[in-house]
């Protein structure tokens, strides 16, 4: 890659970009699904196939207890142990034995809360010196866009993977606060490399969708100039890392020098075999490396190595599951050869439920798996998710432990019961039973439970640059606000805003309001308007429409208003973006925003100043609130629950 060392200096410039600039290429979106996140994952709490991430102790914590945390004595999990032993085998290969744990004490263990938003706190907070952003575009695409760029503006370097040049890679030079003065590029000290991305069609790989299924797609040309895949950026980042720690005598280095990181490469720019990642994702014995036929075969006793143990089979007799295309007409209707789904190539979880208690299918029609009772096996169209030789008569004795525990009338083996939950006695931070609470930010106070307005759980960032409204009935903020995304764009618009067919079909950032709402603030269908929250002003066009209605609520009108997610300041079309309105506040389990339903005000006009509350020495004034109110019960929270920095116990 070459420098620009001219105007742009301060981000890696490729030739991707320049033909994006010139008009020469259009960008198809390249659309996957979230699920493999989750799956391998990317997520900061979890190990690939949801095995827990370790948490850090006072005392040691061995592969032991380890295993003891997150095992069960009952139900499928009884197995944990031969999923995380072939997990450390995979990716610490010879160096992970039996007498070391496997390498256990190499993995990195949390110390608190490193979810997203606690992270572009700390960042703006200075805590942070670097920061990797790939396949995301956080200064548009999370909440409370200003106080990411002050986060951006805090760092010492910023890497960012994309096709185009996005708002995160761009927010030096092209942010609001930088248009309007208020920010000086020349003082921004973030020194940003911008590595220019392959899209799907010009690398090998699989999208993996909510049904769970792996559908593999070829490379079907060169990328251009110095775009490069991810597998090519993280392999050979990595080889960098293990260069740089090998002669490293430190202990805490061990896992970047036992780290097995050698695979074939293909071409010219020496992009990975996809299909070797795909084979150590999908195990193998240790001995002679043949690939395991499924997860049922991995073991304990490190012989063998696995790196997704959902995913165990992907690549069963050395064949890219993911790969078949059969047609339909060459087989049945769940198409069993068509991709590969996760686990054991399982279209439907749990469908031991689709037969009776004896075994038989509630409905011919519609039959899917049974008892087979003169095969003495479960059998049917699908693989059958259960004991595949446990009778509908087995019943467990009250000792029993494991799968032994699990009777022939239970289909949830992944439950220590086999039962199907509505009460989950542990796992979830607000359980055990849902519950309805208002948002952080309601036009009402609670109708279900008046003393408890608020999940009280939930995540908390209370700081200047990151104000909340009142908890319900603020007279500065008297309408709901909820986000939204179009059939003609994707997600924050980082893709589809450089399309000129879409941005053709809807061009301008817009909100939707109603009738009634319209009337009462003087607002004409295609007139401009001025939308405020206590983080920000933006300005859009309004689109008067009969799909918002108002509604009652708790004796009085409520008027929403709709935003749709796409707009920002980078691409063919521009607007300002809705997600600087939305604070950062999280549900508890998972780290989502709350990017649904909050408040703001609404006026005729374009009355913004661009104002954000988070950008350095613009203060976004407000009217005060004339009083307070609780959202929490006393005594249920104190008074709410800030992200710990300290190991959590």
């Amino acid at each position: 890659m070459s420098e620009n060392s001219t105007t742009q200096s301060r981000y890696i410039k490729s030739y991707e970009i320049r033909r994006a600039y010139q008009g020469g290429v259009q960008y198809p979106p390249a659309i996957s699904g979230v699920q493999g996140a989750s799956d391998i994952p990317t997520l900061y709490d979890l190990l690939p196939g949801y095995l827990h991430m370790p948490r850090a102790r006072e005392e040691e914590l061995t592969l032991e207890r380890y295993v003891d945390s997150g095992g069960a004595r009952r139900g499928w999990w009884v197995h944990f142990p031969k999923y995380i032993v072939s997990l450390l085998k995979a990716w610490y290969g010879e160096a992970a034995t039996r007498e070391n744990d496997f390498g256990f004490a190499w993995l990195p263990q949390l110390t608190g809360n490193h979810s997203h938003m606690t992270t572009v706190a700390d960042m703006a907070d200075g805590k942070l010196k670097g920061y990797f952003v790939m396949g995301e575009n956080p200064a548009v695409g999370s909440m409370n866009g200003a106080l990411h760029r002050k986060g951006l503006r805090k760092l010492d370097w910023l890497v960012v993977r994309d096709f185009p040049l996005n708002e995160t890679a761009e927010f030096w030079r092209t942010a609001p606060e930088i248009a309007r003065g208020e920010v000086r590029t020349e003082d921004i000290q973030t020194e940003v490399f911008f590595f220019p991305a392959a899209t799907h069609t010009e690398k090998d790989g699989s999208f993996t969708n909510t049904q769970r299924m792996l559908q593999w797609h070829h490379k079907a040309i060169e990328a251009p100039g110095d775009c490069r895949s991810e597998l090519w950026f993280a392999y050979h980042l990595g080889k960098r890392l293990k260069a740089m720690y090998a002669g490293s005598s430190l202990e805490r280095d061990r896992g970047f020098q036992a780290l097995t990181w050698e695979y074939p490469v293909l071409g010219p720019h020496a992009e990975l075999d996809t299909e070797a990642v795909v084979k150590e994702v999908s195990g193998f014995t240790v001995a002679d490396g043949k690939p395991v036929p499924g997860f049922t075969k991995l073991a304990d006793d490190g012989s063998t190595a696995c790196g997704c143990w959902i995913y165990s089979g992907v690549y069963a007799e050395g064949v890219n599951q993911a790969a078949r295309r059969k047609p339909r007409s060459q087989q049945t209707w769940v198409a069993p050869e068509w991709g590969w789904a996760w686990p054991a190539n399982r279209r439907l979880l749990y469908n031991r439920a689709s037969a009776d208690p004896e075994g038989k299918p509630w409905s011919e029609r519609k039959r899917y798996v049974w008892w087979d009772e003169a095969q003495k096996r479960w059998s049917g169209y699908d693989v059958p998710d259960f004991v595949a030789d446990r009778p509908p008569s087995y019943r467990p004795s009250p000792d029993a432990r494991g799968l032994a525990a699990i009777s022939g009338i239970d289909p949830f083996i992944m439950q220590a019961d086999g039962k199907g939950w509505l009460f989950a006695p542990s796992g979830l931070l607000d359980g055990p039973l849902p519950s309805h609470y208002e948002p952080l930010e309601s036009v009402i106070p609670n109708p279900i439970y008046p003393e408890q307005q608020c999940n009280p759980a939930r995540d908390e960032y209370p700081r200047r640059d990151n104000p909340y409204h009142l908890p319900y009935d603020d007279p500065r903020f008297p309408y709901v606000l909820t986000t939204y995304r179009l059939t003609e764009h994707h997600t924050a618009g980082g893709m589809s805003r450089w399309l000129s067919w879409l941005c053709e079909l809807q061009p301008e950032m817009f909100c939707e309001i109603s009738r009634e709402l319209a009337r009462e603030r003087g607002v004409e269908n295609g007139g401009w308007v001025t939308i405020r929250t206590a983080r920000a002003e933006i300005e859009c066009r309004a689109l008067v429409t009969d799909r918002f209605k108002p509604m009652r609520a708790k004796g009085r009108v409520v008027h929403t208003i709709g935003l749709p997610y796409h707009w920002s300041y980078v691409g063919r079309v521009t607007g300002d973006p809705a997600n600087e309105l939305i604070a950062m506040v999280a549900d508890p389990n998972v780290s989502i925003q709350e990017s649904k339903a909050f408040t703001g005000n609404l006026f005729a006009g374009r009355l913004s100043f661009g104002r954000r509350a988070a950008t350095d020495g613009v203060e976004l004034r407000q009217p005060e609130p004339s009083r307070e109110q609780p959202r929490d019960k006393p005594g249920v929270q104190s008074p709410l629950r800030i992200p710990s920095q300290e190991p959590p116990r």
